[in-house]
């Protein structure tokens, strides 16, 4: 079967034109959804034209916010916008400034060769456990506004932020759950199995992880961790190795190569 390459977007657009030139294969069907504030981008990604992949461009794209749910909101958006042109043998998720550093023919042959396994990366160190502690049992508001730094709206929400952050860790509140939650990259390859199992989870997750911080980086594997596909992940025990990424978080935030 093919494979779905499904692409988030906002800026850097001669390297998405990269990205697209490498992905250009009868083999691949590729989902770009570009942030619905990028217009000048969205417009010219309206032209493109690739030679042997399926091209779809995601006609009614969202505001795509850093730590917000808009994040969980258009994977999953593009998870059932891929689902509905299906079945694939897998489901990629990348950014719009990642490349590829292996051919199409090794990519595909690797795959084939690991059918059935999961290609989730897990941050399973003490310092992301904290760090996953702290996102997901305190309430995160105002998400949208992180980033927007020097506006009036921005220092107003982040003074309430952070009084209930403050007194959530006065009081040592900690949100109810039942879930068992892992944190990890959000970029990842994953088969037709696991994305209508997240499918399934859609309502859930939405609900109780509104008001958390970068869900996108936890929702994944939190839901596959608690279930059989568990044991199918490739790696659960190194980032890199278990999404198949070369990231490097090192030498930069990440560094770029």
């Amino acid at each position: 079967m093919k494979h779905a390459f499904l692409i988030i977007a906002h800026n850097e657009y001669p390297i998405l034109e990269v990205l697209l030139s490498m992905l250009d294969d009868k083999r691949n069907d590729i989902y770009l959804h570009i942030d619905k504030r990028a217009i000048d981008f969205y417009q010219k990604a309206k032209g493109l034209k690739l030679k042997k992949a399926g091209f779809y461009l995601i006609e009614k794209p969202i505001k795509v916010y850093w730590g917000d749910i808009s994040q969980v909101k258009v994977e999953y958006l593009l998870f059932e916008t891929a689902l509905n042109n299906g079945p694939y043998a897998y489901y990629h998720l990348l950014s719009g400034t990642d490349l590829p550093i292996k051919s199409q023919n090794y990519i595909h042959e690797f795959f084939l060769k690991n059918l059935g396994k999961e290609f989730v990366g897990f941050w399973q160190d003490t310092a992301h456990r904290q760090d996953l502690e702290r996102k997901v049992f305190r309430y995160y508001f105002f998400t949208q506004r992180l980033k927007d730094k020097g506006s009036f709206l921005h220092g107003v929400t982040a003074l309430f932020r952070n009084t209930v952050l403050g007194i959530h860790k006065i009081s040592h509140y900690r949100r109810e759950s039942t879930f068992d939650f892992k944190k990890g990259g959000q970029w990842v390859s994953i088969t037709e199995g696991a994305v209508r199992h997240l499918l399934q989870y859609k309502d859930i997750i939405l609900r109780q992880m509104k008001y958390t911080l970068c869900a996108d980086e936890i929702f994944i594997q939190t839901i596959l961790w608690n279930s059989s596909f568990r044991e199918k992940m490739y790696c659960a025990n190194d980032a890199n190795t278990g999404s198949m990424r070369e990231i490097d978080w090192e030498h930069g935030s990440p560094y770029v190569w």
